[in-house]
């Protein structure tokens, strides 16, 4: 790997942890004064849910999760899916030259609405000692399930994917996790929205966002619907261990994972890789993709009310460096609040942050130590 140049400021988060000795970080963006006075204004939110600790953590957490629930447009789904039962298909188990099986998967997680996904099983799994189940759902990458199950399409993806360790679902399996390797709705090649006209920027996931919007749910609620009808499914499995179920993504899939841990507590450790930070920054900049909007958000709460969701359980925010769409002052003030929320749940050491020496990209080295201390 190439030596990186790494700014001064940024210099501080890798030797200290804390943006706390820089007093005046450089801003994000820069909008015209009238414009940024009225993106503060009109984005401030009421904040009905934010963090109280007075108001009892428990408390809190149930009312949240409920509103969160709502507001994203997952309460309709299960009302309007209450009769549907989810089909799955489980196709031929493919023996590799590694040490697990892959096997190309699908589920009808509504009607007309096929998810496929990899399983991969340890070659040494037995009944008699269920495994840990890792779900790992990708970003906007066409090729993300196969990407991160490691089947290759040929030797430009393989080295693409390889060259920045991608491969997540396949280097689980190795270490003995089943895994679930999905395709994200909306993002994958497979499922993907399609925007004939190009009426919506020639953007699959905008105009996934869009017909959601007017059906009164949102992307967000779709990718975590199908995720949790997938742990429904798993958690029968004989080779997985229910108690032992962690979630990780990249980009998209790292915004779906933090969600998914939020709203299910099945997820025992949650590791969203590049994605977690706040709405927007200081300056009114939204840093998350249009197909990640849940509208009203700001209204609820913001990601520390997402990542405190999480708690008791284990939170791991992860983060490059030299990643030009995150800011790294933000995202060290998020995680300070988030930090606070899991004192007061009694567990300070469940959740960290951790800074890889690169980009927009996942860094194994930080996430497998913090798996294997959630999972113990």
């Amino acid at each position: 790997m190439k030596k990186l140049k790494i700014p001064a400021i940024l210099t501080v988060i890798l030797l200290s942890g804390t943006f706390l000795a820089q007093q005046t970080p450089k801003p994000f963006v820069t909008y015209p004064s009238p414009v940024g006075n009225y993106l503060k204004r009109i984005q401030k939110g009421k904040q009905v849910h934010a963090f109280d600790a007075s108001a009892g953590f428990g408390q809190w957490q149930k009312k949240a999760r409920g509103a969160l629930i709502e507001l994203t447009g997952l309460k309709r789904m299960r009302k309007d899916l209450a009769g549907f039962q989810p089909r799955v298909e489980v196709g031929k188990a493919v023996a590799t030259q590694d040490s697990f099986t892959r096997t190309l998967c699908s589920m009808e997680t509504e009607p007309g609405v096929v998810i496929p996904f990899y399983l991969l099983i340890p070659k040494d799994a037995s009944k008699a000692q269920p495994r840990p189940l890792l779900l790992c759902p990708h970003g906007h990458d066409k090729l993300g399930l196969h990407s991160y199950a490691g089947a290759f399409k040929d030797e430009k993806h393989s080295r693409k994917v390889l060259e920045n360790e991608g491969d997540i679902g396949a280097q689980a399996a190795r270490r003995g996790f089943v895994v679930i390797a999905p395709a994200t709705r909306g993002l994958a090649e497979e499922v993907l929205v399609p925007d004939p006209k190009g009426r919506h920027g020639k953007r699959p996931c905008r105009a996934q966002l869009i017909h959601c919007l007017l059906a009164g749910r949102t992307p967000i609620a779709e990718r975590v619907w199908d995720m949790q009808c997938l742990l429904d499914w798993a958690e029968k499995h004989p080779l997985v261990d229910r108690n032992r179920i962690v979630m990780t993504g990249n980009s998209g899939g790292g915004v779906l994972t933090a969600y998914t841990a939020a709203i299910d507590i099945r997820i025992r450790v949650a590791i969203p890789s590049c994605s977690f930070t706040s709405v927007m920054s200081a300056e009114g900049f939204i840093f998350h993709c249009d197909c990640c909007l849940v509208p009203k958000l700001r209204d609820w709460g913001d990601w520390k009310e997402l990542g405190g969701l999480v708690a008791p359980r284990h939170l791991l925010i992860v983060h490059g460096v030299d990643d030009s769409l995150h800011h790294p002052p933000t995202v060290e003030k998020l995680a300070v609040s988030i930090g606070k929320i899991f004192q007061a749940a009694g567990v300070p050491n469940h959740t960290a942050l951790k800074w890889g020496n690169s980009g927009h990209r996942f860094y194994p080295e930080k996430m497998w130590p913090f798996f294997e201390k959630g999972l113990r």
